[in-house]
């Protein structure tokens, strides 16, 4: 099984972090404006990185399971990709460590006097895109995940009218980030429940995690 574990970061908002030598065979690669094989060059930095992240099957083609980590996010363990890609079906992501719906984290976010989040997440439409959601058919009380950190598998099998459930996700959810927000996590929870191929998993605490170090971003703002 082909496995590429993949971050990027565009703009100098993070380094890369050291990747502990992992117990299953895999490609981890580091994507920035200097080896980037596509320019992009009508995106926002912060868009670009998010390219790497939703759309890594067109960058790179023929592997067998994706696994994406933020590049905030340093890999301590060997068996963090194992346990990520074992017996992988769909898409393998965690629960929010803190907030349990997409309407407490969009609060959270709008009311919030922390600086990051609202320079982040400040001019973007966080509140219309989840109105459209519920009007969708989204529930209010759909749970909200990490996307920091999930894996998923490229493969014919369980395919849904001819399309591979998790591929299309993928899609789906870069065209929704597109379409209303960088805040990608709402799109995702209302994809989950459109398109049936979310498998949970618990890592642990999002600090003092045994299989990963959670640090600050190098360049925060802008």
């Amino acid at each position: 099984m082909k496995i590429a574990v993949v971050s990027a970061s565009f703009g100098g908002k993070d380094t890369q972090k050291p990747f502990f030598p992992q117990s299953v065979e895999c490609d981890h690669y580091f994507f920035t404006e200097v080896n980037s094989p596509v320019p992009l060059p009508n995106l926002p930095d912060r868009l670009k990185a998010k390219y790497f992240k939703l759309q890594m099957h067109r960058v790179l083609p023929g592997y067998d399971c994706y696994v994406w980590i933020d590049a905030n996010v340093e890999v301590i363990s060997p068996d963090f990709v194992k346990v990520m890609t074992e017996d992988l079906q769909g898409i393998r992501i965690q629960r929010h460590h803190e907030r349990q719906t997409i309407g407490e984290e969009i609060d959270f976010i709008l009311n919030s006097d922390n600086v990051y989040l609202t320079t982040r997440y400040g001019a973007q439409p966080l509140r219309p895109e989840y109105e459209y959601y519920l009007k969708c058919g989204m529930s209010d009380d759909a749970p909200l995940y990490s996307c920091n950190i999930f894996a998923w598998r490229d493969e014919e099998r369980g395919l849904v009218n001819g399309f591979e459930p998790a591929k299309m996700l993928m899609d789906d959810w870069w065209d929704l980030v597109l379409t209303w927000s960088w805040f990608d996590q709402s799109a995702f929870s209302f994809l989950a429940k459109e398109i049936s191929c979310v498998n949970e998993i618990s890592l642990g605490p999002m600090f003092n995690n045994p299989y990963f170090t959670l640090h600050s971003h190098t360049k925060p703002l802008g």
